[in-house]
């Protein structure tokens, strides 16, 4: 019974190892060829939309940062303004004093408004 067991597993392995080297039919290498070549197309186009995906998300951070930046800029300038012109209102008194006061946080208050604007229509992330 062993010798019988030992003698197919020889006859199964012989078979295994002699269907290795077979060549396969054109048709059927055709086949495949045709199958991998789709697959391969199916790869490459896949991987071409997620590194299209990858590189608009970049751009899109990239146009946000962008944005914001320019926002915080345009921000620290109008508050540069804002204190030159405080400062120049020290010279004044009474009414005088106070409307340049009131005129210099309303330019400052506008800036800084129009700042927030042109972010908004820049950056994308927040349309």
């Amino acid at each position: 019974m062993l010798r019988n067991a030992g003698c197919f597993a020889l006859v199964c392995a012989a078979m295994l190892i002699g269907a290795c080297n077979n060549a396969k039919s054109p048709s059927t290498v055709a086949k495949d060829v045709d199958s991998a070549s789709q697959s391969a197309l199916k790869d490459t186009a896949k991987a071409e939309d997620k590194a299209a995906d990858k590189v608009a998300s970049a751009e899109t951070n990239e146009q946000h940062v962008a944005a914001a930046q320019e926002e915080n800029v345009a921000k620290t300038d109008a508050e540069g303004d804002r204190k030159v012109a405080l400062a120049k209102c020290e010279s004044l008194s009474g009414d005088q004093q106070r409307s340049c006061k009131d005129h210099a946080n309303a330019a400052y208050d506008q800036a800084v408004a129009e700042a927030k604007q042109d972010r908004a229509s820049t950056d994308p992330k927040q349309r």
